[in-house]
């Protein structure tokens, strides 16, 4: 059953149509493209514009998205627990190992950035997503819940894959979770990207049943035949161990 409309989460619609333009828009275009009366549009810009979410160019009586937003956007990247916690150990990690180092969760489908150190772990990472099917870090997290869970985030062989390296085949995934439990490790080859690889292991945190955090170490694929792959996987082993321990959770 699809979620009744709020205020809350019309305003979240509204900003996210603004940020996806790339221009500003006017609260007729707005209100066409919600499918939201005028009126209510107008009320919803006034209360963002309060906030700082929302500026209106006086002279086109259109709207955008304010600069101000960062700060709410810097205010989650920089003390969202695990990133202010974790940030020090994965740049030093990222360093040490010459390979970018991402911090990931998992949502209903897509696991998420939420913190990164290296080459690939620029600014525009944090927040990025993808399918979890196609993600080393989803990979592992899938790979600690039920297995009658697992086949919900196995991929459906008729949406389009990513890369001609994209697993569609729903029998493999659930093949790749149980080698995943059983090594502790998740591997991505080229899914997401098909010039990048990426290894990952999961994060247990204090009084939690089961981890919601993996670790993942990520590089370019013409790289990887230089890397010994074994040590690879200790590495992120021993990676995904000592953030525990920073955590708390051993």
């Amino acid at each position: 059953m699809p979620l009744r409309p709020t205020p809350l989460t019309q305003g979240i619609a509204l900003v996210r149509l603004m940020v996806q333009s790339g221009h500003s828009l006017g609260v007729t275009t707005l209100a066409e493209r919600l499918g939201m009366p005028k009126s209510s549009v107008f009320r919803l810009l006034r209360s963002l514009v309060e906030l700082g979410f929302v500026q209106k160019i006086e002279e086109t009586k259109r709207y955008t998205v304010s600069a101000d937003i960062f700060d709410f956007v810097h205010e989650i990247a920089s003390h969202f627990g695990k990133n202010l916690k974790l940030d020090g150990h994965l740049r030093r990690a990222a360093s040490r190992l010459k390979c970018s180092v991402y911090l990931s969760m998992l949502g209903s489908r897509d696991t998420y950035v939420i913190c990164g150190a290296g080459d690939e772990a620029n600014t525009t990472r944090l927040g990025s997503h993808g399918p979890t099917h196609a993600s080393s870090a989803g990979k592992i997290l899938v790979a600690q819940l039920p297995e009658r869970e697992w086949r919900r985030f196995a991929p459906d062989p008729g949406e389009r894959p990513a890369t001609p390296y994209t697993n569609r085949d729903p029998e493999k995934f659930v093949a790749q979770i149980a080698q995943a439990r059983a090594t502790g490790v998740a591997w991505n080859i080229r899914e997401s990207d098909r010039e990048i690889v990426s290894l990952a292991a999961a994060v247990r945190e204090p009084f939690l049943p089961r981890a919601r955090l993996a670790v993942a170490l990520v590089l370019r694929y013409d790289e990887l035949r230089y890397r010994d792959q074994t040590e690879l996987e200790n590495a992120v082993l021993k990676l995904a161990a000592s953030l525990e321990r920073e955590l708390g959770g051993r």
